[in-house]
């Protein structure tokens, strides 16, 4: 008798689609800034009812529109297991687990195995006795799919494993001692005496791991982020210890950055979280195009003009579920919006060059995006008639550099947003910035509840960075976009952060 599991096909990450994306937002410890803050200052744990249930919802809309947004979603078999979030899809009958099976037979979800050798094998991590009975049964039921490895052959796996994983962490928690102040003051909003005081703090997170050969993030949680002898999977954050919340912030964001650098796919920041930039990665390589330079930037975008109907639309997403997402990849609508992002993302720097190409194509996406949105909400709708959400998209352009981010919003008339000052190490000399692309509502206060779309799209070279920031500033005036004051802080969107060209497995 076959082991369920035993048909699915044995992938790596050259079999992936070109947007397949790994989702923070399923990490056991992944909470939205706000309500960290709340459980700091209130002294409340993951496990605290209120706490679990709001992370949940959060969870939930995350992992929902990495589902609708990207072609294929590789999901750690863990989480399959232990995270409510998953495995309520298919823990009981019903259309959402018809949908669950769907997805997972034709690839849309992809399990990731850590060591392990098989969808159902026995494993070293905890799990939930419903969660495990589920996932064994729908396994079976399901027939067929896919499942991925860095390597399936044992040794090689095990290498990549410790190389892309447990190094790649460990490496990130030595490199915080040159951490620079400016980037500390626009990720985590403090002055320059709060700057100086993380920045020590990462000096000793450094110190603490050079003396050891490897460090698992639970290590690191006990000796700085949760309370003295508690389980770091109880999530009893500990505000007495210096910048804990802040410590984990930063950590988390390596951890979960690793698994798509590993398998050169992106990594999803959810919304309302610490922005990949945050990690000071001063010579990470986008996968995809060569840089561009800042006057070639500034034509292009001086070319973005865009007629966007700015009507808001009435799209219900309070009740969505993995069936409406199932239902919204089977239309025309989502092919349509797929084979744009794709055109998007192709020959990034003939963007630059032929800036009425950048133009169509990223009104396009925009277009694309908007009619599936549209398709959703009455999907949505037919099953909850009169309960709807408003939700008006725009299109946001940014530019990320060590210390600084400057957004161009293209609303009814365009705008530009500067937040942070171009860091001292790279002032006056070359470096390279990110910059990104995204349908976004105008209300980011309601980024939590809304769709959007956010993908690395190009980066652009700077030859003496700070005048030549300054001057992109002064120039996108100049071409008629007004200068306002930002109204939220950049990482609040969620983003398909592009991946890191080094550390794919190839």
């Amino acid at each position: 008798m076959s082991m369920p599991g035993e048909e699915f096909s044995k992938i790596v990450n050259s079999d992936l689609e070109p947007v397949a994306v790994v989702a923070q937002c399923l990490d056991n410890q992944w909470i939205p800034q706000e309500l960290l803050g709340s459980m700091l200052e209130r002294g409340r744990s993951l496990r605290d009812a209120e706490v679990a249930g709001a992370r949940l919802q959060a969870v939930r809309h995350e992992y929902l529109r990495a589902i609708l947004n990207a072609q294929q979603v590789i999901v750690n078999r863990a989480f399959f297991l232990n995270n409510q979030a998953v495995y309520q899809d298919f823990q009981n009958g019903g259309a959402s687990r018809d949908a669950f099976k769907e997805l997972l037979r034709d690839a849309v979800i992809v399990p990731y195995l850590y060591r392990e050798t098989g969808l159902v094998a026995e494993q070293s991590f905890t799990v939930r006795t419903e969660g495990e009975r589920a996932w064994r049964e729908v396994v079976a039921d399901a027939g067929t799919g896919s499942c991925l490895r860095l390597s399936w052959d044992e040794d090689e796996n095990t290498r990549l494993t410790d190389l892309k994983l447990k190094d790649s962490f460990h490496d990130q928690l030595l490199s915080m001692a040159r951490f620079k102040a400016e980037s500390l003051m626009r990720d985590f909003k403090l002055d320059d005496e709060g700057a100086r005081r993380l920045k020590a703090r990462l000096r000793d997170v450094s110190r603490w791991a050079v003396d050891r050969e490897s460090v698992v993030r639970e290590e690191f949680y006990r000796e700085f982020v949760v309370a003295g002898g508690t389980d770091p999977a109880e999530g009893r954050y500990d505000r007495s210890k210096p910048f804990a919340g802040e410590l984990k912030q930063l950590a988390d964001l390596k951890y979960n950055t690793s698994l798509s650098d590993a398998v050169g796919r992106y990594p999803l920041t959810p919304a309302d979280s610490l922005d990949r930039t945050a990690l000071q990665e001063l010579d990470r390589a986008l996968s995809r195009g060569t840089a561009v330079s800042a006057d070639e930037l500034v034509r292009m975008l001086q070319q973005q003009a865009f007629a966007l109907v700015q009507n808001p639309l009435d799209v219900g997403l309070a009740g969505l579920d993995l069936d409406h997402v199932r239902q919204a990849r089977g239309t025309d609508e989502w092919t349509l919006y797929k084979d744009s992002l794709l055109r998007l993302l192709r020959d990034p720097e003939r963007l630059a060059e032929t800036p009425e190409a950048f133009r169509d194509r990223s009104q396009e996406v925009y277009n694309r995006y908007v009619s599936l949105a549209e398709r959703l909400g009455g999907i949505v709708g037919a099953r909850r008639a009169g309960v709807v959400d408003r939700w008006q998209p725009i299109i946001k352009m940014s530019i990320h550099t060590l210390g600084s981010v400057i957004s161009v919003i293209f609303g009814d008339e365009p705008w530009i947003e500067v937040v942070g000052k171009v860091a001292d190490s790279v002032a006056a000399t070359a470096s390279k910035g990110v910059v990104r692309f995204a349908v976004v509502g105008r209300d980011q206060r309601q980024a939590r509840k809304q769709l959007e779309t956010s993908v690395d799209l190009m980066q652009v070279r700077f030859d003496r960075t700070r005048d030549e920031w300054e001057g992109l500033v002064r120039r996108m005036q100049e071409a008629g976009f007004s200068r306002r004051e930002p109204v939220h802080r950049p990482g609040e969107d969620a983003t398909l952060n592009a991946p890191d060209e080094s550390e794919g497995t190839g």
